[in-house]
C-alpha cells in the first residue's frame, strides 16, 4: 500500500466516523440532513481532486515514457500535448468507488438507526435486519466480533485481530536458492499468505489482502448499539 493510498483511505474512514456522529448526536433532523449533505459534498470534490491528480500522473508518466527531450523544441511540445491531456481528462465523482463505499456504508448506518427506533414498536425490525445484513459472529474464530473490517473483494467481514492472527499463523514458506560463483549457496526465504476469505460459499478466489480490509462503520455501530 502506498503512502497516498493510504492516507486516502484514512481520510475515507474519518469521513464515515464523522457522518456517525453527526446521525448520533443531531437531534434536530434537518439540521442533521444539512450537515450531512454538505459533508457528501466535500467527500465528492475529494474524490474528484484526487481522481484528477491520478489522472494527470499517469498522462505524466505516459508521456515521459514515450518521448525523449532532446532539445527544447521537444520539451516545448511534450508540455502542450500535456496541457491538452489534462484538459481533456473528465471525471464523474458520482461513480467513484469511495463514493459508492461510502453511500453503502451511511444506508447501513440508516437501517441500524431505524432499526433501534423501531425497536420498541416492532421487535421483528431489530430481528429482521440482524438476520438479512448485520452479522456479529466472526467467521474465523467463531466468536463475536470486536473490530470488525469488509474485505473490498468479496464484501465480507471479519474481525480485525483473528484476521490477522489466521494470516500470521500459516503462511506457505518457499524456499528459493542461488548459486553464486565462489561464494556458495545463499538461501532466500519467502513467506507467501495462501488464505482466502473464509466464508462458507465465498465464491472469490482471491486471496486475502489485509490491505483490502476496511472498517466497517455500521457493524462496529451495531455491536456498540448491542454490547454482548
Amino acid at each position: 500500500m502506498t503512502q497516498n493510498t493510504q492516507m486516502i483511505e484514512e481520510l475515507d474512514d474519518c469521513f464515515l466516523r464523522t457522518a456517525r456522529n453527526i446521525m448520533k448526536y443531531y437531534d434536530n433532523e434537518e439540521q442533521k440532513q444539512k450537515i450531512l449533505k454538505q459533508l457528501r459534498e466535500a467527500l465528492i470534490v475529494n474524490c474528484t481532486e484526487s481522481a484528477r491528480i491520478k489522472a494527470a500522473n499517469e498522462i505524466k508518466e505516459h508521456l515521459e515514457c514515450m518521448s525523449e527531450f532532446d532539445s527544447e523544441e521537444d520539451v516545448k511540445n511534450i508540455t502542450t500535448e500535456y496541457k491538452k491531456a489534462i484538459s481533456e481528462i473528465q471525471i464523474n465523482p458520482l461513480q467513484d468507488n469511495r463514493l459508492l463505499e461510502y453511500d453503502r456504508q451511511i444506508k447501513g448506518l440508516y437501517q441500524v438507526n431505524e432499526a433501534e427506533s423501531n425497536a420498541l414498536d416492532d421487535t421483528d425490525a431489530d430481528l429482521r435486519l440482524t438476520g438479512s445484513e448485520i452479522n456479529v459472529i466472526d467467521p474465523i474464530s467463531k466468536m463475536r466480533m470486536t473490530d470488525p473490517v469488509r474485505n473490498a473483494v468479496c464484501g465480507h467481514i471479519y474481525d480485525k485481530a483473528s484476521l490477522v492472527a489466521m494470516l500470521q499463523k500459516n503462511k506457505n514458506t518457499r524456499y528459493v536458492f542461488h548459486i553464486m560463483s565462489n561464494i556458495g549457496i545463499c538461501y532466500y526465504r519467502f513467506y507467501v499468505c495462501i488464505h482466502r476469505c473464509p466464508v462458507v460459499g465465498c465464491t472469490s478466489l482471491d486471496y486475502i489482502d489485509l490491505s483490502q480490509c476496511r472498517s466497517d462503520i455500521v457493524t462496529k455501530t451495531y455491536l456498540e448499539n448491542h454490547p454482548a
